[in-house]
């Protein structure tokens, strides 16, 4: 009866012990690293516009899904992101720099902080590492071009890059290496398109009487 007892009494002690190993074997918090896209870079610099250019760069903001985590677009319909792979800065900051560079100190456009002149605003709706059908890194840029009485320009532009097979460390470098080059291909569509718009606005100031 003595050892029966001992047996039940050793059995509860074994159980109300457990959740107590538990806690002591759970796994190790997940370090987070974080990651830029920017990529120090020579840029191109073009040589300065006979006719001077003005343009005021307005609002660059992005989707409401991109925040400070790395994106994975797992489907059409889906969306996750990864816990330990973050951005130093929101992808729309990243955007609105880039656009700054190549615009104004690339493209020796004017930059306007005051007054009348046209405004660039853009939308970041997508910045995301994408699963299938391809291995890709996305960046899509929704711009418009305006004045004080009309849009002269509204466009978007998408741009992919493939992300290298690579696992570990190595598996994120890559991710932020593809989502690097896109943007900086979106970037420079936009500001292209922005500087043409430009020239022909201004050539035809100039012309008129």
């Amino acid at each position: 009866m003595i050892a029966g007892c001992v047996r039940v009494i050793a059995a509860s002690a074994f159980f109300t012990l457990m959740p107590a190993c538990a806690l002591l074997t759970k796994a190790a918090p997940v370090e987070p690293r974080y990651f830029s896209p920017e990529m120090a870079v020579a840029k191109h610099v073009e040589p300065a516009s006979p006719i001077a250019l003005e343009l005021r760069l307005g609002r660059v903001n992005a989707g409401a899904y991109l925040k400070d985590r790395i994106v994975r677009r797992d489907s059409t319909y889906e969306v996750s992101y990864y816990d330990e792979r973050l951005w130093t800065e929101k992808p729309e900051t990243y955007v609105k720099r880039a656009l700054a560079q190549a615009i104004f100190d690339e493209r020796g456009v004017r930059q306007v902080r005051s007054g009348a002149a046209l405004t660039l605003e853009v939308d970041v709706l997508a910045f995301e590492e994408v699963m299938k059908p391809a291995h890709v890194g996305r960046v899509e840029l929704s711009y418009v071009l305006y004045d004080d009485r009309v849009v002269q320009l509204s466009r978007s532009v998408v741009v992919e890059r493939p992300i290298a097979a690579a696992k570990g460390d190595a598996a994120a470098d890559a991710i932020v290496e593809a989502l690097a080059s896109a943007m900086s291909s979106a970037v420079d569509a936009v500001a292209i398109a922005a500087t043409s718009e430009l020239h022909t606005e201004a050539s035809a100031q100039t012309m008129s009487p």
